[in-house]
């Protein structure tokens, strides 16, 4: 006798907080990099240089931290946009960064992308672990 599956798959609660944490992190980490990287033009001072240097790899660690939480967000079943937002950070401020390591474009893809994921982060928080499953419930 084979057992039924049931209408909703619990994945549990560590699981929603931990990757509520992977999202905060990342924000953290990225805005640690934005003010460690936040010098306007080019000057030959070697201390700006090592800043410019340090801050681009925090920026570098929250992207990685956000495109994680973007892939698990889709593992977990969220919705598209929730996925989307939460992968917004990765996209706009490290390619911002990658693209123009010393421009205040970073800073503006920060005030577009930040919002975007605290939004999806509220939104994907009450789903608490709960995935619909592909079989109806047979009563």
């Amino acid at each position: 006798m084979s057992q039924e599956l049931t209408a909703a798959k619990r994945h549990g609660w560590p699981g929603t907080v931990l990757w509520a944490l992977l999202i905060v992190a990342s924000i953290i980490l990225m805005c640690i990099g934005l003010w460690r990287a936040m010098f306007f033009g080019f000057t030959p001072n070697p201390r700006l240089v090592e800043d410019l240097r340090v801050g681009s790899l925090y920026i570098l660690a929250g992207s990685a931290a956000s495109l994680a939480a973007a892939v698990w967000s889709a593992v977990r079943g969220h919705p598209y946009w929730v996925t989307a937002c939460v992968a917004a950070p990765a996209i706009l401020v490290g390619g911002a960064a990658l693209m123009a390591p010393t421009s205040l474009i970073r800073h503006l893809a920060a005030a577009v992308a930040f919002p975007l994921a605290v939004a999806a982060l509220i939104r994907g928080l009450p789903y608490r672990g709960y995935r619909r499953s592909s079989k109806p419930q047979s009563s």
